[in-house]
Formats: C-alpha cells, sequence, structure tokens
C-alpha cells in the first residue's frame, strides 16, 4: 500500500470515529458508520481477520461413513466431490445430493 492511500484510509478511519464518538453510528440510518470504520480498520492492519474454521478432517470421516449409507435414485454409488464437501455426485448419472448440512450455534 502506497503512502497516499494509507494517508487517506488513516482520514476516513479519523472523520468515522469522530462520528461514532458522537454516536451517528446508533441512529436508524447510521449502521453504515461502523461497517465504514470496521473495513477502513482491516485495510490498514489494525483488525485482524478471524482465522477459517477448518473442520475438513472430520467433515470428510461424517462424509465417508453417509456416502456407504445412501445409494443414488438410479441405484448408482455416490461420491464425495471434493475434500472438506458435504456434496456428492453420483458416479453414473452425474446427480448432485447434499447429505450433510452445518448446524448453526
Amino acid at each position: 500500500m502506497d503512502k497516499s492511500t494509507r494517508d487517506y484510509l488513516h482520514r476516513q478511519l479519523v472523520k468515522l470515529g469522530d462520528m461514532m464518538g458522537d454516536g451517528l453510528h446508533h441512529e436508524p440510518d447510521g449502521k453504515w458508520i461502523a461497517k465504514e470504520y470496521n473495513r477502513v480498520a482491516k485495510a490498514l492492519g489494525y483488525i485482524k481477520p478471524k482465522p477459517r474454521r477448518n473442520d475438513s478432517k472430520a467433515i470428510n470421516k461424517m462424509m465417508s461413513t453417509r456416502v456407504k449409507n445412501i445409494k443414488c435414485k438410479c441405484g448408482g454409488t455416490l461420491k464425495q466431490t471434493r475434500s472438506g464437501s458435504m456434496r456428492a455426485v453420483c458416479t453414473s448419472c452425474k446427480s448432485k445430493f447434499q447429505l450433510l448440512k452445518r448446524s448453526s450455534k
């Protein structure tokens, strides 16, 4: 990031911080202020992004048992589309199936 871009983002961060200090982000139409503040702070590196959850080993284990138990409507066998995926594809008719769903906490 060059100096002019960084200076511009710092000025934006100060303006948005002043708006938040005045309480404008609590107004009915002020939700954009907090979103923009977080976006600028991430761009400057002040807020680190959350690491992505990686449950692919557990998903692969559950999918292997699920694929063995379920057959396609054409009678073909199912195969997981890719590692970490909760979808399967029939090896004979190429139909796709969603075999698992992620539960929300």
